[in-house]
């Protein structure tokens, strides 16, 4: 058995802090997924190129894509395997190991209907080693970007993750009155809440996923979900 890190780009912000919380987290063995939002939206300000969102996610032109691409890989995901293998963790870094294929609507190259690669996670993590994946995936006619979210449930799912892990900025999934929810008892009922938007609602969409693929716990920050949907 496994559990599964997805650490986002505010996070990644202090990216020696982020690692130590990682490798505090890796008592067992584990993949790590990493966003990287706020890097990709300041690459792409220094390209001159707007962000635009729609249900949460990431509207990607080709020119976007590019900012996407070097913001994952130049900036975030090589110094966080550098910052994780100091810290001692047996990271290694991946690129190709998620499937997609590209999501029909306004989102441009961006990727849904994600697969990760079982046999090459399950080959790293009985060698010991840490897989660390950034939010690209590949299809027949090149990369996508991908929800970090939906690439951290598509990972845990295809390892049979015990755990899934969501390590946020926030504390936690909130309610109406904005209290941090300790327990929550439906994925659905929040999912059509009022008070739940933006981010938000692709992260519960890959709790929801990760849940009913066979993933016992899903941790949202403070917010635990266990044989909901």
């Amino acid at each position: 058995m496994s559990i599964v890190i997805k650490i986002g780009g505010a996070l990644l912000e202090k990216p020696k802090d982020a690692a130590a919380a990682i490798a505090r987290a890796v008592t067992e063995p584990s993949v790590v997924v990493h966003g990287g939002g706020l890097q990709i939206s300041r690459m792409l300000e220094r390209m001159s190129i707007e962000s635009r969102f729609v249900d949460g996610l990431r509207v990607t032109d080709a020119a976007a894509l590019d900012a996407v691409c070097q913001a994952l890989l130049g900036e975030v995901h090589a110094k966080l395997v550098q910052l994780l293998q100091t810290a001692g963790v047996p990271a290694v870094g991946i690129v190709g190991g998620i499937r997609a294929r590209k999501k029909e609507g306004p989102w441009g190259f961006v990727g849904s209907n994600l697969e990760a690669d079982p046999e090459l996670l399950r080959a790293l993590l009985a060698l010991g080693r840490v897989p660390v994946i950034p939010t690209l995936a590949a299809d027949v006619n090149g990369l996508l970007n991908v929800n970090g979210d939906e690439t951290a449930a598509a990972v845990a799912v295809s390892v049979r993750a015990r755990r899934l892990i969501f390590m946020t900025d926030v504390p936690g999934v909130k309610d109406a009155s904005g209290a941090v929810i300790s327990t929550a008892t439906s994925v659905d009922d929040l999912l059509t809440a009022k008070f739940v938007s933006g981010g938000m609602v692709p992260k519960l969409r890959a709790v929801k996923s990760a849940l009913s693929g066979g993933v016992p716990t899903v941790h949202v920050g403070q917010t635990l979900f266990e044989g909901v949907s």
